[in-house]
């Protein structure tokens, strides 16, 4: 098979499944309207998704270009004051800036209502405004904001550089689903009570075992008598997450993915391991053509015809079968760009089966070639018809080279 190369096409998909965890937080505390003076709370607001969002900003003065920003996501039935109040000091002393959206619904978090769209929005707009260090952008939650930021910990793996958490962990099916969205295996940590009353430390210990299961570096740390209450001990937990927070930072410039809503989610992911397994065993199919090509190049037309035609229809088979696996990734790719995905997703997945599609017409050009060897006719005219299925295989490669780099462009 001449310059035969199929490139295995490995689909990454940023979907998540979100739900509501309900838990309870202490009474606001009062902040600043929005001020330029330094070492104040402020109150700002953003607007998003047509709507008007409030969050809490601590800007030190002690904060130096590029400084880390890290994202607050408060307990359900609160604000992002709550944390902000608890961690200005700290934020103070490591020049850290800090900030603390409120959830829109009574405080407790929902995907895509709260993110990762609006968590996004805030972050780039924190950007445009203060010298942020775009690859130090972190995470941490408590209670129901705990569970809210693993979960866009999993599907923003390439935009934020790692998450802690206190008083939070998954406890069903759908949230563990969200582990299978992340791009890249981002750090995370959690802080737990023994005496947690809303997560117990097997909901915990699972949640731990579940993301390292799946190659993730993630730290837990029970707390001998603690409960639920994260505001008397906010001090030691948040000196604590800050020095697992630290040591970590993207190697490249961060990545964001858009929201797909949570019944596309199981429906995408289905189809991109089907989509990956047609993929494996067509490149299988390959590697096998390559091998028969191989044993081609060393036979001679006219002493060896029958052991050619042997091999030919070696080669037949091999390509027929490896035809019907593009064929198939192809339906399933274009399944995939009909699901209620964003448009950069659906462009994503209708070029995978564009993709796969041309792979299987050079198949089909290239089964052509070798079935030349199994007619009656001359050589000359053996080598002619060939000659004319080359051609056209030549041609899809072209295509296929120029997909290829079309994709490559709608994964960036």
């Amino acid at each position: 098979m001449k310059n035969a190369h199929q490139k295995v096409l490995l689909v990454r998909s940023a979907l998540l499944l979100c739900s509501l965890i309900l838990c309870l937080s202490p009474g606001p505390v009062a902040a600043q309207d929005k001020s330029d003076k330094p070492n104040q709370i402020v109150k700002e607001t953003i607007l998003s998704n047509k709507k008007q969002r409030t969050y809490y900003l601590f800007v030190p003065a002690t904060a130096k270009a590029p400084a880390p920003l890290i994202v607050l996501l408060h307990g359900s039935g609160h604000v992002g004051l709550s944390l902000v109040d608890k961690w200005k000091d700290l934020a103070g002393k490591e020049g850290v800036i800090i900030v603390g959206p409120d959830a829109e619904g009574g405080g407790g978090w929902s995907a895509p209502r709260d993110g990762p769209d609006f968590l996004h929005e805030l972050v780039e707009d924190l950007k445009s405004r203060y010298p942020i260090n775009p690859r130090r952008v972190y995470l941490f939650g408590h209670s129901a904001g705990a569970v809210f930021a693993l979960m866009m910990s999993t599907v923003e793996s390439e935009y934020f550089a790692a998450a802690a958490i206190h008083a939070g962990a998954f406890r069903s099916a759908e949230e563990y689903k969200t582990i299978n969205n992340a791009s890249r295996k981002i750090p995370l940590a959690i802080w737990v009570g023994t005496n947690d009353p809303f997560f117990n430390l097997k909901d915990v210990r699972a949640t731990r075992d579940a993301f390292r299961s799946k190659g993730f570096t993630i730290e837990v740390t029970e707390m001998p008598g603690h409960d639920h209450w994260y505001y008397d001990l906010a001090p030691s937990i948040n000196q604590g997450a800050w020095e697992f927070l630290k040591k970590y930072e993207l190697t490249t410039e961060p990545r964001y993915s858009a929201y797909a809503g949570p019944g596309v989610a199981g429906d995408a992911n289905k189809l991109i391991e089907e989509i990956n397994a047609l993929s494996k065993a067509a490149q299988e199919m390959v590697q096998r053509t390559n091998e028969t090509e191989k044993e081609l190049a060393t036979k001679d037309f006219v002493s060896e015809r029958t052991q050619i035609s042997r091999i030919a229809q070696d080669q037949i088979g091999f390509f027929e079968e490896g035809a019907r696996l593009w064929r198939a990734a192809a339906e399933k790719a274009d399944a995939a760009s009909r699901l209620k995905l964003s448009g950069k997703q659906k462009q994503y997945f209708s070029l995978i089966a564009q993709y796969n599609s041309k792979c299987a017409e050079l198949f089909d050009a290239m089964r052509e070639r070798a079935q030349a060897f199994l007619s009656a006719e001359s050589f000359e005219a053996i080598e002619a018809k060939r000659e004319e299925a080359q051609k056209r295989a030549d041609k899809l490669h072209r295509e296929i080279d120029e997909l290829q780099k079309a994709i490559d462009k709608a994964m960036g």
